[in-house]
């Protein structure tokens, strides 16, 4: 018989039931606001360790009415076996070999320091309930015990762990990130040169991006005639996410540049699959396998996806064939960006007549004021053919 246990407890009158080391079986009273009280989630492993078959009897019956999975030993020593496999222990404090309150620091600095131990103990005086939290364990519970009492402390241990549990997962990956966030940090500063660019260009790419963001949005705001809200902020959508191309192109190259050919292809592709445009219109690309800086990019991506745009929603009405041809030509210092195609064509541009905020104002601003750069539209015998021309620098 355990030390602590004396003589056998009778069952005490109180809601619930109190049962010590030597009680009987669970009365049903209480049963209901316990279940609908303590939220757990389904199968929940409890470990009993106790030396005295009784206690551990009854308290698998206890835990097992109310759809616990339970694992009962007898020493501190057998527990360590399963301390790894449960979610809660309910730890006798006198136990034969290893008493309780050694079971229990060594649980919590070998095995899991997070896991909920409740010490479940006839052992109540002050220097023990000391002896107990020094000793790591969660919680107590004093013998002889109400159920509802051990039911509540194992359901609020529970959901204790389940914080503890995602705080720690929270801690861990802002870990990982932080980890991350030095690796970048160390890559950038051992390349001297490329940290110094970044630190330069930081301020004025972050600047200058925004402020043509705005632009846009403030020449879509008020543009004449305007259009209905739908149209306008998939319009400001299509925009946006032709930055996106840039910019994600910019980090595959580590910075250095914005690779043509790839974010034309890209922006093409995607443009043509918004506007579900059937296979009767043909898309053909020829670009060289050059970089522009990224204000360059940012421009041409932009560029294109007002020309594309327009082309798509206009130049094949009612389903009718036809192609579309984006060329760019770099010569002598000068590249020459072409989008044609052979539709039903369209008035050439009276440029002081030209409806603020439309999509070719739109490139007409970017084309002076990003590319320092000029849009033609020169005469073609079906369809319709605009060219920008504009100053090249390789990046």
């Amino acid at each position: 018989m355990s030390p602590e246990t004396g003589a056998p407890a009778a069952a005490q009158a109180e809601s619930g039931g109190r049962f010590g080391a030597k009680d009987g079986a669970a009365p049903a009273s209480g049963t209901s606001d316990l279940q609908s009280s303590a939220a757990r989630p389904a199968r929940v492993r409890v470990l009993v360790v106790d030396d005295e078959p009784l206690v551990r009897e009854t308290l698998r019956d206890l835990l097992l009415a109310r759809d616990f999975e339970v694992i009962d030993v007898e020493s501190g020593e057998a527990a360590y076996e399963h301390a790894g496999k449960v979610d809660v222990v309910l730890l006798d404090a006198m136990l034969p070999g290893e008493d309780g309150w050694t079971v229990c620091r060594r649980i919590k600095r070998e095995i899991d320091p997070l896991l909920p131990i409740i010490m479940v103990t006839a052992r109540t005086a002050p220097e023990d309930v000391v002896r107990t939290f020094e000793a790591g364990a969660d919680d107590y519970v004093a013998k002889p015990f109400s159920v509802a009492e051990l039911m509540a402390r194992i359901a609020s241990r529970l959901e204790v762990h389940r914080t503890e549990v995602a705080l720690t997962e929270a801690n861990r990956r802002l870990t990982e990130l932080a980890e991350q966030n030095y690796l970048l940090y160390e890559q950038a500063r051992r390349d001297v040169q490329e940290r110094a660019h970044l630190l330069r260009e930081l301020d004025h790419r972050v600047r200058n991006n925004l402020s043509v963001m705005l632009g846009l949005v403030s020449m879509e705001r008020s543009r004449r005639p305007q259009r209905d809200t739908t149209e306008a902020l998939e319009t400001l959508e299509s925009r946006m996410r032709s930055f996106l191309l840039v910019h994600e192109a910019l980090r595959r190259e580590n910075y250095r540049g914005v690779p043509v050919r790839d974010f034309v292809g890209r922006l093409t592709q995607r443009l043509r699959n918004a506007h579900a445009l059937e296979d009767s219109i043909r898309i053909n690309i020829d670009t060289p396998d050059v970089a522009v800086g990224e204000r360059d990019g940012f421009a041409l991506a932009l560029i294109l996806n007002e020309l594309l745009t327009n082309t798509f929603r206009h130049a094949f009405p009612d389903g009718m064939s036809g192609r579309v041809d984006v060329r760019m030509t770099i010569d002598s210092g000068e590249a020459v960006l072409e989008v044609q195609d052979d539709g039903v064509g369209e008035r050439p541009p009276d440029a002081a007549r030209s409806e603020h905020g439309s999509g070719r104002s739109i490139v007409n601003a970017l084309a002076r004021s990003e590319l320092n750069g000029t849009v033609e539209y020169p005469p073609v015998e079906s369809g319709t053919i605009v060219r920008v021309r504009f100053p090249f620098e390789p990046a």
